[in-house]
């Protein structure tokens, strides 16, 4: 990895990078999957929590990737927030966070990001290398965030590959 957050990624890296990207789910796929998996948690919170309304709150909205990933044709999509005006209570806290593990372990997010984790104020982010993201928050109110990560979409997963450079003189 890079050790300068400026500094762009060499070929190297680059073709690296589009190697792995090509090797994992296409984008939408991986969009649907970590809906699913956010959706699968709301409903988790809701039994846990009686009264959890969500809302979803934000829009969806897509973005180039992050490095190593820059360097190539893969794109990541930031996924609505899910809000729900009301807080995990500590005793339930434990079953949530595991149930929220399972989950993102589906999609390949295995990190683990605690920010806080004290009685009334929890804030986790589950994570994947490629970005991957599920963040579980849950101080005056709970919320849901996700990514889908760097991917390739299916119309590029499907198109030829690029001609090779040709050096000049």
């Amino acid at each position: 990895m890079l050790d300068d957050p400026y500094e762009q990624p060499g070929e190297s890296d680059t073709a690296k990078a589009a190697a792995t990207l090509a090797s994992l789910p296409s984008l939408e796929d991986t969009e649907a999957q970590v809906k699913n998996a956010v959706d699968q948690l709301s409903q988790y919170i809701s039994t846990m929590v009686p009264g959890a309304r969500w809302e979803q709150t934000g829009d969806r909205m897509g973005s180039g990737c992050l490095r190593p990933y820059n360097g190539t044709d893969g794109d990541l999509v930031y996924l609505p927030r899910y809000v729900a005006e009301t807080q995990i209570p500590d005793n339930v806290w434990p079953q949530v966070f595991e149930r929220a593990k399972e989950l993102a372990a589906t999609l390949g997010a295995t990190g683990v990001e605690r920010f806080h984790d004290e009685p009334g104020n929890h804030d986790v982010r589950f994570y994947s290398k490629e970005g991957t993201t599920i963040h579980l928050a849950a101080g005056g109110n709970t919320v849901l965030a996700s990514i889908t990560g760097c991917r390739l979409t299916q119309a590029k997963m499907t198109a030829p590959p690029p001609p090779p450079s040709t050096p000049h003189p």
